[in-house]
C-alpha cells in the first residue's frame, strides 16, 4: 500500500493547482489520477476496474494481490459525498465476486480537510457492520 499511496503524493503535489476555475482544477485532477494510475498500475494493481457489467462505474486503483481497492478524490471539498458512492461502487464489486476474490479493504484517499471531516462523520457501528458482515475495512489517507 505505501508505494501505491507515496506515489500518488508526489503527483498530487507536482499536479494539484491552488488557483483557477472549475474547469483548470476538473483537468488537474484528471491528470493526477491518469499519471497515478499510470505509476502504480501492473500485474496485479488495475486501474479503472469495473464494478460490474450492469452499469460503468470504475474504481479507480485494484490491487489483486492485497485485495484493496483505493479510490481518490483530489480536492478536500464534499468527501462525504465520495467516500459514500466509492463505498457502495466496492460493495456492488464484492457482489459479483467468488469470496476468494472480493476486496477486503477501501482506501479512501482525499486532502487533509477532506478526510478529517469525513473522520467526524464516521459512525463506528457502521464502520464495524462493515467489518462483521462484508469482511470490509476502511482506511482513510489524507495528501
Amino acid at each position: 500500500m505505501a508505494m501505491i499511496v507515496e506515489a500518488l503524493k508526489k503527483i498530487h503535489l507536482r499536479h494539484r493547482l491552488q488557483e483557477g476555475d472549475v474547469s483548470a482544477h476538473t483537468k488537474s485532477a484528471q491528470v493526477i489520477t491518469k499519471q497515478w494510475q499510470a505509476a502504480v498500475c501492473g500485474d496485479d494493481v488495475l486501474g479503472e476496474v469495473r464494478v460490474s457489467r450492469a452499469n460503468n462505474e470504475r474504481i479507480d486503483v485494484v490491487d489483486l494481490k492485497n485485495k484493496t481497492a483505493y479510490e481518490l478524490k483530489v480536492s478536500g471539498k464534499n468527501t462525504h459525498h465520495e467516500f459514500y458512492k466509492d463505498l457502495v461502487k466496492v460493495l456492488t464489486y464484492n457482489e459479483y465476486q467468488v469470496s476468494g476474490e472480493r476486496l477486503t479493504k477501501l482506501v479512501f484517499i482525499s486532502e487533509e480537510t477532506g478526510i478529517r471531516l469525513l473522520v467526524g462523520r464516521l459512525d463506528e457501528v457502521f464502520l464495524k457492520m462493515l467489518e462483521s458482515k462484508h469482511k470490509l475495512s476502511i482506511e482513510l489517507v489524507a495528501i
